[in-house]
């Protein structure tokens, strides 16, 4: 299976994602930033994943779900294929920059997530969801105080 979605990335890579090379760019060889969380219900999260980010996958196979998110891709995968022994929350968690919070406060309460007051902090505010599996996601916006 491993094969086989390595198989659909490559062809779908090319016209999924567009990057500058990495000798024009003066950076590592580095095309894109990904993340992905794991689930114990693949149906569940593609509806909240769905809702939160205001779009349709760019992936959808049975066990791996990819959103197009800021040039790269935040994916849902299944725990007990990719990441079995997994703990929801237990890994990376996902950092992503947002210029409206709020709407994404109420996209996350709205679609079931676990969803605290916004922070704000002197330059930064943070919002900290929670989603159904237990997974925490970060998101953060510079207020440039």
């Amino acid at each position: 299976m491993r094969r086989f979605i390595a198989t659909a990335l490559t062809a779908i890579l090319p016209t999924a994602l567009v990057a500058e090379p990495a000798e024009q760019a003066g950076t590592a060889p580095i095309m894109a930033m990904g993340a992905y969380v794991p689930t114990d219900d693949m149906k569940g999260s593609e509806a909240f994943y769905r809702v939160l980010f205001d779009s349709d996958p760019v992936i959808g196979l049975p066990d791996f779900v990819a959103f197009g998110v800021a040039g790269g891709w935040f994916a849902i995968v299944s725990r007990s294929k990719y990441a079995p022994g997994a703990e929801a929350g237990s890994g990376a968690v996902p950092y992503l920059q947002s210029s409206d919070l709020e709407a994404l406060r109420v996209r996350a309460m709205a679609a079931g997530g676990a969803v605290p007051e916004i922070i704000k902090e002197p330059g930064i505010q943070l919002l900290k969801i929670t989603d159904p599996n237990g997974q925490l996601i970060e998101f953060f916006k510079l207020t440039g105080q």
